[in-house]
């Protein structure tokens, strides 16, 4: 399906605004229509290109949402849900297309670019943009929506500008994500950290995180200065009541419904050089898979800091939300789930099926949306490899068992192999397709 890019709101005149007269609009626009399969996830594809506003200014904010193909309403997540969502500057005329600019990110917990006042992110009329998404269909049958993005842009004024700057706990890895393995003592922590250093001498004016179920939290630090926090993004995790754990059937662990988020006029001073260190902090007692640490901040340069560790600013404002909420995240065992007929899922224990037992060393060909050897039985220290055959991608992700681990999205004959040293029973499903496409594999003592 052709998407598309569709201007639905400008108001004012945005256009044909004079270079000297400051003007503030409210940009909407919406791309698709996407279309996902029931019960399945759907990521960009083809569609990597997003329109741009095509004007010479500033973005100050900016959120997103999907919205029903039809009415426009807000689709709840219920029915599809927007998992996350990048968008990246590729520059005036695709200039560095090789080395993308992330400047807006949002997940479950709908987290907006927030700027402070006078403040800015530099947008030219030539600029091409890219992006990155998931959505995830909870609904039996395929489903069609918008992506909907909104932007207060200023023109016809200079604003200081800001640099985003992006850290990354999983390093890069494909889809940014890691594998919490579990299986530690209570109060165990999973700790990854990533550094980036300042690009020039600024302010960091304003951040946000991002980070999946079973987080503490996301915190930037200054190595140099002593490892003092600049930032902790906080979750909120909702209640037993809300919506997030209500959705059946459990496609992921749950996330938490607000990430606490930074503005300040005056901004954290850094200098060009320092050393900044995204901590992304995850329970280790339970296994987590495709976990996050994403954070991002924006960085208005500033060459009148000279040095490292300066005072911190008192105008620091936390930005969280005022829905009812737990701090800790509660434990969601993840199950897995098998067609009941076309029209509904139902939670099994595995596949049907005989076990097969393996006597070492175990294949698995993933073929025709189907695990072979669907239920398995290896000896403990057995590898266990599986190979993708199918055109269409998929991967192999723990949802239940002793260790957390998954492989990438792989297909034409790609392969995993993994080394089972924990005894007990393991639950997979194919992150992509996760009802129907599941396994579920015995680790013999």
């Amino acid at each position: 399906m052709k998407t598309r890019f569709i201007w639905l709101t400008l108001t004012g005149a945005l256009l044909l605004a004079a270079p000297a007269q400051a003007k503030v609009q409210t940009v909407t626009m919406k791309a698709g229509p996407f279309t996902v399969g029931g019960y399945e996830v759907a990521l960009q594809g083809q569609h990597l290109l997003v329109g741009a506003p095509k004007v010479d200014g500033y973005i100050t904010r900016m959120e997103t949402d999907v919205v029903d193909v039809k009415t426009g309403k807000t689709v709840p997540i219920s029915r599809i849900m927007l998992h996350h969502i990048v968008f990246a500057n590729l520059g005036p005329n695709f200039s560095h297309v090789n080395t993308p600019e992330p400047f807006y990110g949002d997940g479950e917990e709908r987290a907006k670019m927030d700027l402070p006042a006078g403040y800015g992110y530099p947008i030219t009329k030539n600029d091409a943009w890219g992006w990155v998404w998931m959505l995830m269909n909870h609904k039996p049958t395929s489903d069609s929506v918008y992506i909907r993005y909104k932007m207060e842009i200023v023109t016809g004024e200079t604003r200081k500008s800001v640099i985003p700057m992006v850290w990354d706990t999983s390093h890069g890895r494909q889809a940014r994500v890691f594998d919490v393995p579990g299986g530690g003592v209570a109060g165990s922590l999973d700790v990854r950290t990533d550094t980036q250093t300042a690009p020039v001498s600024g302010r960091l004016v304003a951040g946000l995180g991002h980070v999946h179920g079973g987080a503490y939290d996301l915190a930037l630090s200054e190595p140099d200065c002593g490892g003092r926090t600049i930032y902790r993004s906080s979750p909120t995790w909702g209640l037993a009541s809300n919506a997030f754990y209500k959705v059946r059937p459990v496609l992921h662990e749950p996330g938490p419904i607000n990430m606490t988020q930074f503005k300040s006029a005056t901004g954290i001073p850094v200098k060009a050089g320092e050393r900044l260190t995204a901590t992304s902090r995850y329970d280790n007692v339970r296994p987590h898979t495709r976990s996050m640490g994403l954070l991002l901040a924006y960085l208005s340069p500033d060459s009148s800091v000279a040095a490292n560790c300066g005072r911190l600013p008192k105008d620091i404002k936390v930005l969280k939300t005022t829905t009812k909420g737990r701090s800790i995240a509660p434990v969601a065992r993840i199950k897995i789930y098998d067609w009941n007929g076309s029209s509904t899922a139902k939670q099994v224990f595995g596949p049907p099926g005989a076990m097969a037992i393996a006597p070492g060393n175990a294949a698995v060909r993933v073929k025709d949306f189907a695990f072979t050897a669907g239920n398995l039985s290896v000896l403990v220290g057995s590898t266990v490899t599986w190979t993708f055959d199918d055109a269409v991608r998929h991967n192999v992700t723990v949802a239940d068992g002793p260790e957390g681990f998954s492989s990438n999205w792989l297909s034409g004959g790609a392969s995993f192999s993994k080394t089972l040293t924990k005894a007990g029973t393991y639950t997979f499903f194919c992150e992509l397709h996760p009802v129907g496409m599941v396994q579920r594999v015995v680790v013999r003592p």
